[in-house]
């Protein structure tokens, strides 16, 4: 159905053998405007990145939660992804998603440093 929709043009030729040329050309110029809309929105939604799975994870933090068997996870926007460190890290760890190698995401440990005003700021430990 929706590739009927990237052929409208053609499918609109017709108008020009039923109807008169000045009737016609409004009626093809409107299915023209319109197939046109609808292929930005098509291109613009192509062009916009990941928001799900492994690679919509990239850059989101989150924190460190250990497993049964001593597995590393990590809980990033309510989920748990198995965790592959770049640093040694501990349960309770605030890391960040810096990769995502299929099911598993690579994280890098956040520090937290205090600022004059007695808030606590995290960053991205330089390695």
């Amino acid at each position: 159905m929706c590739h009927v929709l990237l052929i409208l043009p053609l499918l609109a030729l017709p108008v020009f053998w039923i109807w008169p040329l000045s009737a016609a050309l409004p009626v093809y110029g409107a299915v023209l405007g319109l197939s046109a809309a609808i292929y930005w929105y098509a291109i613009r939604a192509m062009r916009q990145p990941k928001q799900n799975g492994a690679d919509g994870m990239i850059g989101e933090t989150g924190h460190i939660v250990v497993g049964d068997l001593g597995e590393l996870h990590v809980q990033v926007r309510s989920e748990l992804w198995d965790a592959v460190p770049t640093v040694p890290v501990r349960q309770g760890d605030q890391v960040k998603v810096v990769a995502a190698e299929r099911t598993k995401l690579r994280i890098q440990k956040l520090e937290a440093r205090a600022t004059p005003a007695g808030v606590r700021v995290t960053e991205t430990r330089r390695t």
